[in-house]
């Protein structure tokens, strides 16, 4: 290879790229980069000039491969412009392969991505690839504007004007700014805003930038009846705060909420973004703007209440932390801004199992009960912590549970975790919930609040304007000192959106946001910390006025809380994860069956 060819190579190749003295050739860092069996027959010295006098013969064995590997198409044939080099070969880092991958496995992907990272670009050369060597292709992309959407679309006319002679598509005649047209697949690229997209035809959907898109409930509840029949879809976009449909919808994604498959990029997977890169876009930016547009936080329009490490570390601690068992689908939640996409694969369960119980341990359960009217409303939670360990070792979390069901579940709950306190917030639905608890189900272990008073103390606890940041404090010292397992990440997702509002002057959730999951293991802790053991017990009640009760919601709750626990049992004995994190409590619990338990046999469980 001449020096003057070697140059040339670190000119136009992108940074990750070395010369092999030893082997007399041009190589890349694997960290950064990884070829196919195509592309490392891919000749370095063969310049373009060369490529445009192939043989026929030469010429339809290219076509080939390229029509087998969009990766070579890119690698040998694709010019991109870049900012300091000029047009360069479009050579695939590793994590816009990765891309790529999910777009071939998952017909919907939502990709959350730091500035800069060409993923846009990636995806749209995609389409390119599709259209040009398969038929019948309508691939859209959509941006904020008309003009921002056109402006990406010439990333698809400097590709076709660098490919050789031979293997660039056939033009149709219509082929303009916003609908380019391949004569000979019958394919198409169109190139709109998201409201003059209505109506016409798409198999894959690119949404560049989506949560900068104003109305993007609006115009996808318009979009899915065309994408439902078999389209897939590409969500791409940097953070812009909270709120919008791209932070719902990713967020309900990495629940396992919706169809969309969760894509993160970090900064670091690219080989020019170093730490003096990451100071320098920090000093432009501003450490707020810099940790939307660089580290892919979710930021409200305040401050967060809780420091935003903590709220991180957690978010990467919880984020696959899939609960050993979900119950309840019938009380799971109805979402916000509803689509189909969402109604048709909700959560598996309101309730959440991280633990079950073991035979001789203490728990308390924290509740904040609600009127259950779904949609945007408030949810009624519960946590389950274990006293000695501190741990969440399960939650519930719904917005369609009405308080009458409410109580049953926590009555059933509570006996099944060793006839655990409930610490029931008894302002509004929560009195009800006391209530049947107190009178109708008879429950032993209600936590009482005498409120200064010893005589007459009153079932449950109240929340207010003078104990509300008690009761904060106590969660938020737990969370910095780390004395507390989180195990939910519904839980942390209410961090991310739970503010001080300077108005009110109050800690709540951010508009359109819930508080629920914290402020029910608020009160879980803070009875944990502040506990008078003389607690009173409720009065005994016969089993006959169970019958007071809907029976089958009841016998429904009870069913289904203790349905396959020996299955679940083995499912924990096979996997080393679940037993590496706490070998003596799994070797314990697995040798006692909690349908042996004196107290279930007692209320004929």
């Amino acid at each position: 290879m001449t020096d003057e060819r070697k140059e040339f190579l670190k000119q136009h190749y992108l940074d990750g790229g070395f010369f092999n003295k030893k082997l007399g050739r041009f190589e890349y860092d694997p960290k950064f980069f990884s070829f196919d069996k195509y592309e490392l027959e891919i000749d370095f010295e063969e310049s373009m000039e060369q490529v445009e006098l192939y043989s026929p013969n030469r010429q339809r064995a290219e076509i080939v491969k390229c029509a087998n590997s969009f990766f070579y198409f890119c690698h040998k044939y694709v010019k991109i412009l870049h900012p300091m080099r000029g047009l360069i070969p479009f050579v695939l880092f590793n994590y816009q392969r990765t891309v790529i991958k999910n777009y071939e496995k998952n017909r919907f992907n939502i990709i959350s991505k730091f500035r800069q990272g060409g993923i846009t670009t990636v995806s749209l050369l995609w389409g390119l690839w599709k259209c040009m060597f398969q038929n019948d292709q309508q691939i859209m992309l959509l941006s904020k504007t008309d003009r921002e959407a056109t402006d990406i679309g010439l990333i698809v006319d400097r590709a076709c004007e660098n490919l050789p002679s031979w293997l660039r598509p056939i033009k149709d005649a219509k082929w303009n700014d916003h609908l380019k047209m391949f004569t000979d697949t019958g394919s198409a690229l169109k190139f709109y805003s998201p409201e003059a997209a209505r109506g016409k035809s798409v198999t894959f959907l690119i949404l560049d930038e989506a949560a900068f898109i104003v109305d993007m409930d609006k115009h996808w509840k318009a979009m899915w009846p065309i994408l439902s029949t078999g389209g897939s879809c590409a969500v791409i976009s940097t953070v812009n705060g909270t709120g919008n449909w791209y932070e719902e919808t990713y967020h309900k994604a990495q629940e396992k909420g919706n169809r969309f498959n969760v894509i993160d990029l970090d900064y670091w997977e690219h080989p020019d973004y170093t730490e003096e890169w990451a100071e320098e876009q920090k000093s432009q930016l501003g450490e707020r703007g810099f940790a939307q547009e660089v580290l892919r936080e979710f930021l409200g329009s305040g401050e967060t209440y809780f420091s935003r490490n903590i709220i991180v570390n957690l978010s990467e601690e919880t984020k696959h932390n899939i609960p050993s068992r979900k119950l309840f689908p019938k009380w799971a939640n109805t979402i916000g801004r509803v689509s189909q996409i969402e109604s048709e694969h909700s959560e598996k369960g309101a309730l959440w199992i991280w633990k079950e119980p073991r035979e001789g341990r203490e728990y308390i359960i924290g509740a904040d009960a609600a009127e259950g009217q779904g949609e945007n409303n408030d949810n009624s939670c519960f946590q389950v912590i274990d006293v000695n360990s501190l741990e969440q070792v399960a939650e519930f979390y719904s917005n369609t549970i009405v308080p009458h069901e409410f109580a049953q579940v926590l009555n059933q709950v509570g006996v099944f975790y060793n006839n655990a306190l409930l610490v029931v917030e008894n302002m509004g639905p929560g009195g009800a919930v006391i209530s049947n608890l107190q009178h109708t189900l008879f429950y032993e272990n209600l936590y009482y609040d005498s409120t200064g008073k010893a005589i007459n103390p009153k079932p449950g606890i109240k929340m207010g304007m003078t104990n509300r940041p008690l009761y904060l404090e106590t969660l938020q010292n737990r969370l910095i000192n780390k004395t507390v397992r989180i195990n939910s990440l519904r839980f942390v997702l209410e961090l991310e959106t739970f503010q001080y509002n300077k108005v009110r002057k109050r800690a709540e959730a951010q508009k359109g946001k819930h508080d629920d999951a914290i402020l029910a293991l608020c009160l879980a802790l803070y009875t944990r910390d502040t506990l008078n053991r003389d607690i009173p017990l409720g009065s005994d009640g016969p089993k006959e006025n169970l019958t007071m009760l809907n029976a089958q919601v009841y016998e429904e709750i009870k069913r289904e809380l203790l349905e396959g626990k020996e299955d679940d049992l083995l499912a924990h004995a096979n996997s080393i994860d679940y037993l590496a994190k706490d070998d003596e409590y799994n070797n314990e619990f697995l040798s006692k069956y909690r349908k042996k338990d004196k107290l279930l046999r007692e209320f004929g469980w």
